[in-house]
């Protein structure tokens, strides 16, 4: 059983709706990229967000503030939602989640009725551990603590 967090909105310089973005048809991966490929799913540059907006909803005020950071050629300064702190040790690799079909709702909640990032799904060992027994997949220490 996954243990669902009330949903905390986080402040962001940018009020990013997932909500609409996933209504329009956008999936996970096309903005958080690296997701199956490596140990990060990183937050999307603002370069990756000016491929769609240097034209769509250009005239928003959010987008305004996108553009702003654009033309300064400034990252956006994302606040993270989900992590863990460092005296956790632990390492949490996205990729081999992506290859096995973990869809990201289970980890990160239904992001399809988020309209900003907020902390659906807590994270703890207990959390982990059974969705790892579920899907049969390592119970060694090592494999998530360094």
């Amino acid at each position: 059983m996954v243990a669902r967090a009330a949903a905390a909105p986080s402040v962001q310089p940018i009020a990013y709706s997932h909500k609409q973005h996933l209504a329009l048809g956008l999936e996970c991966l096309d903005c958080h990229s690296s997701a199956d490929t490596s140990a990060a799913a990183t937050l999307p540059s603002v370069r990756k967000c000016m491929l769609c907006h240097a034209k769509v909803a250009a005239s928003n005020p959010e987008i305004r503030k996108l553009a702003a950071f654009a033309a300064n050629h400034r990252e956006i300064p994302w606040q993270r939602v989900y992590g863990f702190p460092p005296e956790a040790l632990v390492k949490f690799p996205h990729a081999p989640h992506v290859r096995a079909s973990i869809a990201c709702d289970r980890c990160h909640g239904d992001m399809t009725k988020a309209t900003t990032a907020e902390l659906q799904v807590k994270h703890t060992m207990g959390t982990c551990l059974g969705c790892h027994r579920q899907y049969k997949a390592t119970e060694d220490c090592a494999a998530c603590h360094y």
